[in-house]
């Protein structure tokens, strides 16, 4: 198992959970361990898969797999969402909630509902050069290259005009 994200290949396969919250650090520790288990077991088809995850901001987990060997099937990416809603019940978070929306403002990770964010951007409260998440992203290289997207050169642009 290769549990180190910065050393995945940039074709990885990729998966964002985004947390509406921080986790605390006894919730990080247990968290890693948790996901550190989860991924040595991790298999698709009875095939151990190659996978690694990073925490980024103490509320951000991304899981990517390597498939040159052998790739995520639909069952074992069932078996991860399963995992991501277990760390939901335990923890009393959401992770799989699509409709909050990260941004990083001030250095700080603030997240917004969907549908609040035209009205965000016009009172100024968040601004053309402040950072999105794009959870979107589904692969090493796309994390890599768009997952900080400046508001203005996201999906968001449209609302400065």
């Amino acid at each position: 198992m290769n549990n180190y994200f910065d050393q995945m290949p940039d074709d990885a396969r990729l998966w964002v959970y985004q947390c509406n919250r921080k986790f605390i650090p006894s919730e990080l520790e247990a968290i890693n361990s948790s996901l550190q288990e989860f991924l040595a077991s991790w298999v698709a088809h009875g095939t151990e898969l190659k996978p690694a995850y990073a925490l980024y901001y103490d509320q951000i987990i991304v899981l990517s797999v390597d498939e040159s060997s052998h790739g995520a099937s639909g069952c074992s990416i069932d078996t991860s969402v399963a995992f991501m809603k277990s760390l939901e019940q335990t923890y009393g978070v959401s992770l799989l909630d699509r409709t909050q929306i990260g941004f990083m403002i001030d250095q700080e990770i603030r997240i917004l509902n969907l549908s609040k964010i035209k009205k965000a951007i016009a009172s100024d409260k968040i601004k053309a050069e402040d950072i999105i998440l794009n959870n979107a992203v589904s692969s090493v290289a796309e994390f890599k290259k768009s997952w900080h997207q400046s508001v203005d050169q996201s999906w968001c642009k449209k609302y400065f005009t």
